[in-house]
């Protein structure tokens, strides 16, 4: 038997053994329909309905912005589940809790603050699910400022709380839990570019900016969930607080002078030419 038929036979047998890549589904998060109050009243309009930061963790802060809303009550926001991917992602029954993210930047004399709160897993087994991870920062502040994590129910896990104070500047944010998200996601499929909308997705217990300049952040994505053999990962969306940028109106569009040069050469022009108006004249 030559060498050749020998590799063969080994080598394929093994390929047709060997366990198959895992199959991968990404999940995109977007802000749609602005955000609005619990009883129903919207709080911010247009919100830049970006796309999320694809790829991005939560501990990645930047844009889109969004405009410093005025509030009297927590607000929940909309969020658009997307599926980017290529093949068809199927959603368990049991879900884990939305991890949510809080941060404050920007204030003289003190140093950025960011609190991360993972949110807690599902127990596929039926057992009790996860509750989820609670993070807090507050340094001098006025008023007390509260983490509060969603609870967990079942098998379903509970979604993280994060709040940052810092110098009177704060924010404190709670995920969805699994049992939230099961109400619109459980046993959903979703085609490649298809969609799903979900509302109070996170919600917003306590907000306040009363420093120029300071930039208030949140940020949520769902934890990785696995189905039928895919891995279901989903890209974070992280945005922040400032302040409005000012109106600008447009002025009065002011017509452009000509160069000295071309003024020179209009003035010595017109001189010849009443010069030769005159010789004209004379014959």
């Amino acid at each position: 038997m030559s060498r050749s038929l020998l590799a063969v036979l080994v080598v394929v047998p093994a390929l047709l053994v060997a366990p198959s890549p895992a199959n991968a589904g990404l999940l995109t998060l977007s802000v749609v329909d602005g955000l609005t109050a619990i009883d129903g009243s919207t709080v911010l309009a247009d919100p830049n309905p970006q796309e999320s930061l694809s790829g991005s963790t939560l501990t990645q802060l930047g844009l889109p912005l969004l405009y410093d809303p005025v509030l009297s009550d927590e607000f929940g926001i909309t969020v658009r589940i997307t599926n980017t991917s290529t093949g068809e992602i199927l959603f368990p029954d049991v879900l884990p809790g939305v991890s949510v993210l809080t941060g404050v930047s920007g204030v003289p004399g003190y140093s950025s603050r960011q609190n991360v709160a993972a949110g807690g897993a599902a127990n596929r087994t039926g057992g009790e699910g996860t509750e989820g991870a609670i993070s807090r920062t507050a340094i001098d502040l006025l008023d007390s400022l509260e983490a509060l994590s969603s609870p967990v129910s079942g098998s379903h896990g509970g979604g993280g709380g994060a709040a940052t104070g810092v110098a009177n500047n704060w924010i404190s944010v709670t995920g969805a839990s699994g049992i939230e998200l099961a109400a619109f996601l459980a046993g959903v499929r979703l085609a490649p570019g298809a969609w799903i909308d979900i509302q109070d997705f996170v919600r917003v217990n306590a907000f306040q900016r009363d420093r120029e300049g300071c930039r208030i952040a949140f940020g949520f994505d769902l934890p990785t969930f696995s189905q039928s053999g895919v891995s279901v990962t989903s890209s974070a969306w992280t945005g922040s607080f400032a302040e409005e940028p000012p109106a600008t109106e447009p002025g009065p569009v002011a017509a452009a002078e000509p160069p000295a040069v071309l003024l020179a050469g209009a003035g010595l022009a017109g001189l010849a030419l009443r010069r030769r108006l005159r010789v004209l004249a004379r014959h």
